[in-house]
C-alpha cells in the first residue's frame, strides 16, 4: 500500500530529548545511526552484551528504565530485540519457553464458564507434531493450562533468561494458575498455551516458530473447540503461531485487539445496513496512547457505536490502519475517513469518538 496512505500520527509518549548517557540507549541509537551494516551489527551486538551483563547481575531496573526512556520507537524496537536476544540465547542446551497465543471468539445467552485447561493434553501435543509444528523425535510440549495474559506478562525478562540456561527443569517453573473464560453475550479473549523446547547445542529448534498458521490450523482450531466445548456457548478459538514467551505476548495482545476490531465492525456494519443506513467509518489518534474506531451514519445521532485500542508500544501503528482500511474494503464500505491530526483524549470530560456527523 502506498506510504502517502498512512495518515495517523503516533500517540504515544517518547523521550526526544533524552541523554544519550544512558548506555542502552546510546548503542541503540548508535545501531540506527550506523553508515552501515558492518556498524550497525558492531553496535547490536554491543548492546546484547550490556544487556546480557545486566540480566547475569539480576540488573532488570536499568532495562526498563531504557525502555521507558526511549525518544523514538524505532529505538525501543531497537532495545527490545536485544533484550529477547539476551533472554533467548542460551549456550550449551537451552531451555525455549514458548507460547502459543489463542484468541477465544464466544457468545453466550447465559453466564457460562468455558474450561482452564485441555483435558487431552497428550493429544494438544501430537497433533501439533504431527503437522510438524513439533520436530517428530524433539523435545517440545505445551502444558495444556489456558494462561491470562498476565500469568505470562509474570515471566519477566530475568526469569525467563534464567528458565532458558536451566535445561528441562524449566517445566517445573512454567506458570500453572488456569484462566477459565467467563463468557455472557459476545466477547473476544485472550489466553495462551505456554511449554517449553529443549534444544540442545548443534541441533535444530524442536519448534516450528512464528510465520503463519498453516495446514494445522483447521485441525487445531476442531480440536480445541472439542475440548473447551461448554453448553450454550458459541466458540471459535483461534489460534496463532507458537512464538518465544516475550515475542508470543505481543503478536498475542495484537491478535486480540485485531479480532475483536473485525467482530465490532462487521456486527455494526451489519446493524446499519438493517436500518437501511450506509455506514461510515472513522478512525483518530488519541493524546492518551489510543486508536478510537467508529462506526456510524449520517444524520444518525443514536446507532452508532465505538471501539477502543489501546496501543502497546511495539503495535505497528501503519500496519494496524492498513488493516483497518482492508476490513472496510472487504465490508464494502465507501466512506473511509482517517483523522490526521492527534486528538484529546476527551472533550468536556466525555471520552471523544468522531462520528459521521462531526465531518
Amino acid at each position: 500500500m502506498d506510504a502517502v496512505r498512512h495518515l495517523l500520527p503516533d500517540p504515544r509518549q517518547y523521550h526526544p530529548q533524552v541523554s544519550l548517557t544512558n548506555r542502552l540507549i546510546h548503542h541503540a541509537q548508535s545501531v540506527l545511526d550506523a553508515p552501515d551494516a558492518g556498524e550497525r551489527d558492531m553496535w547490536r551486538q554491543a548492546l546484547v552484551g550490556a544487556i546480557d551483563e545486566m540480566l547475569q547481575r539480576g540488573e532488570v531496573l536499568s532495562i526498563s528504565v531504557a525502555l521507558a526512556m526511549v525518544p523514538t520507537q524505532a529505538c525501543y524496537q531497537i532495545v527490545w530485540d536485544a533484550l529477547r536476544q539476551a533472554v533467548e540465547e542460551a549456550g550449551g542446551a537451552r531451555a525455549l519457553v514458548f507460547a502459543l497465543p489463542l484468541v477465544l471468539v464466544a457468545g453466550s445467552r447465559e453466564q457460562a464458564e468455558l474450561p482452564g485447561a485441555i483435558a487431552d493434553v497428550e493429544g494438544l501435543n501430537a497433533l501439533l507434531r504431527q503437522h510438524g509444528v513439533f520436530a517428530a523425535d524433539g523435545d517440545a510440549a505445551l502444558s495444556g493450562v489456558l494462561l491470562h495474559p498476565d500469568s505470562l506478562v509474570g515471566l519477566d525478562a530475568l526469569t525467563l533468561y534464567r528458565m532458558a540456561r536451566q535445561g528441562e527443569a524449566a517445566r517445573d517453573s512454567l506458570p500453572a494458575q488456569a484462566a477459565p473464560v467467563t463468557v455472557k453475550e459476545e466477547g473476544v479473549f485472550l489466553r495462551y498455551l505456554i511449554g517449553v523446547a529443549v534444544q540442545r547445542e548443534g541441533e535444530a529448534c524442536p519448534v516450528k516458530l512464528g510465520g503463519s498458521v498453516g495446514a494445522w490450523g483447521m485441525p487445531l482450531m476442531k480440536f480445541l473447540g472439542e475440548e473447551l466445548k461448554t453448553d450454550g456457548v458459541t466458540l471459535f478459538p483461534i489460534a496463532r503461531p507458537p512464538l518465544p514467551a516475550m515475542q508470543a505476548l505481543v503478536a498475542g495482545n495484537h491478535a486480540r485487539f485485531e479480532v475483536a476490531l473485525q467482530v465490532f465492525a462487521s456486527s455494526q456494519i451489519r446493524r446499519l445496513r438493517e436500518l437501511d443506513k450506509e455506514p461510515v467509518a472513522i478512525v483518530s489518534a488519541h493524546e492518551n496512547g489510543e486508536l478510537h474506531f467508529t462506526v456510524s451514519a449520517k444524520g444518525d445521532e443514536r446507532n452508532w457505536e465505538g471501539f477502543v485500542w489501546p496501543l502497546a508500544s511495539l503495535d505497528n501503528l501503519k500496519l494496524i490502519e492498513e488493516n483497518f482500511r482492508e476490513l472496510m474494503s472487504e465490508c464494502r464500505v465507501r466512506e473511509v475517513h482517517v483523522l490526521p491530526e492527534l486528538q484529546p483524549e476527551s472533550r468536556d470530560g466525555v471520552p471523544l469518538f468522531f462520528t459521521a456527523d462531526d465531518l
